[in-house]
Parts: structure tokens; C-alpha cells; sequence
């Protein structure tokens, strides 16, 4: 299980899911829907995925 914490100071959204493709989805879309960001380049992805994803057992 991932879990991604959004790391903007004014969002406290979170999602989880069973594996990092489905997680990252989340994400994109969450980027679009949220902050504007309508096209989540793959530089913006690995960040976010290293910085705001953690394992959960």
C-alpha cells in the first residue's frame, strides 16, 4: 500500500493505493483538478514521488 501526502502547505489531501501506477494517477489528477497543473511533466512526477509517496505495510 502508498500513500502520497500533499505537500502544499494550504492542501492536506491525501489518497492511498495498492500499487504506484494507480497512486500517481491519483496524483496527476488530483495536480489538474486542484492546483492547475494540466500537464504533470514526468520531472514533476519523480519529485513528487520521492518526496510526498511512502510505503504503508
Amino acid at each position: 500500500m502508498q500513500q502520497f501526502q500533499c505537500g502544499h502547505e494550504e492542501c492536506g489531501s491525501q489518497f492511498t493505493a495498492e500499487n504506484k501506477d494507480v497512486l500517481m494517477a491519483q496524483v496527476a489528477q488530483h495536480l489538474k483538478e486542484v492546483h492547475n497543473v494540466n500537464n504533470a511533466t514526468q520531472t514533476l512526477m519523480g519529485y513528487l514521488e520521492s518526496t510526498c509517496v511512502t510505503v504503508k505495510p
